[in-house]
């Protein structure tokens, strides 16, 4: 069976080096999936809503299976009334000014706890997650085609108390609060155990680690290693296939130029010896024979 050609091969390794390089660096899921979770989320809300339920009064969202470990809650709000007076919502105090945009008459608040699916929707490197993630989203409660809005804080800003959870540690090291926006932005402020936040989205405790760090420095090391590791051999490769082709072009000239030099001069045997010689460059007598003579 033969090898597969050199030409092949570097194109095979080049794709196998960048996917090694991918799985070495990253290190969290991309934003579509957390924002699938809260279509999921928000679809689950709509179709919860009880019948004949008073406005402001939150309701429990019965999420699908696949969710199972996180829980959700949702309230509709006048949105004339959130602006003027705020509002509480589990854990969050929505202070007055609050503003969304474009202007709809009815809100849908909904707050998402993802419990244990925290650490694998929003991992955050240099950082550990000592809370589950908490979800805050406003939708349009008008119409079938409920929309996502933008919300604007024109006064005090939206308070989160992570101490009304159960299950938080108590720990020495010093609490941060992290944000993860709607997008793939991430910001770490605040001290202690209640967050002010100017906006919605998705939120929880972490604590700095020394160790993810060094993590991730090792990381990028074996990955600096690997590439050039990998680029040695690829350059290798190359230097191979070179060195083979000049070794290909040398003899296909030398049999060319033997093949010219036989048709040139043939090889004929006087004795035991080889010699060459010269094709015949005129047509050979002929003896005439009696009968051709003239009477």
């Amino acid at each position: 069976m033969e090898n597969p050609p050199l030409s092949l091969l570097i194109p095979l390794l080049l794709l196998l080096f960048l996917l090694l390089l991918i799985s070495l660096t990253t290190s969290s899921p991309t934003p579509d999936r957390r924002r699938l979770i809260d279509n999921i989320i928000h679809s689950a809300a709509l179709h919860s809503y009880p019948k004949r339920h008073k406005t402001a009064v939150p309701y429990a969202v019965s999420l699908p299976l696949a969710l199972s470990a996180a829980t959700a809650h949702a309230m509709r709000f006048r949105a004339g009334r959130l602006r003027r007076q705020g509002a509480d919502f589990k854990e969050f105090h929505l202070s007055p000014g609050l503003v969304a945009h474009p202007h709809s008459k009815r809100l849908l608040i909904v707050h998402q706890n993802l419990g244990n699916l925290s650490d694998s929707l929003y991992s955050l490197p240099g950082y550990q997650l000592i809370s589950p993630v908490l979800g805050l989203l406003i939708y349009d409660a008008i119409g079938s085609n409920s929309t996502e809005l933008d919300v604007k804080v024109t006064k005090a800003p939206i308070e989160l108390d992570f101490s009304r959870i159960a299950g938080v540690p108590e720990i020495k090291e010093e609490l941060l609060c992290a944000v993860f926006g709607l997008g793939k932005q991430v910001e770490v402020l605040g001290r202690g155990r209640v967050c002010l936040v100017k906006g919605q989205g998705h939120f929880g405790l972490v604590v700095e680690r020394g160790m993810e760090k060094v993590v991730r420095r090792w990381k990028l090391v074996v990955a600096a290693a690997t590439a050039g590791a990998m680029g040695a051999v690829l350059i290798g490769l190359v230097v191979v296939a070179v060195v083979k082709g000049k070794k290909k072009e040398r003899r296909m000239a030398e049999m060319e130029r033997r093949a010219y030099e036989n048709e040139a001069l043939r090889v004929s045997m006087v004795g035991h010896l080889r010699a060459y010689t010269a094709a015949a460059v005129r047509t050979a007598p002929a003896m005439e024979r009696e009968e051709d003579l003239p009477m």
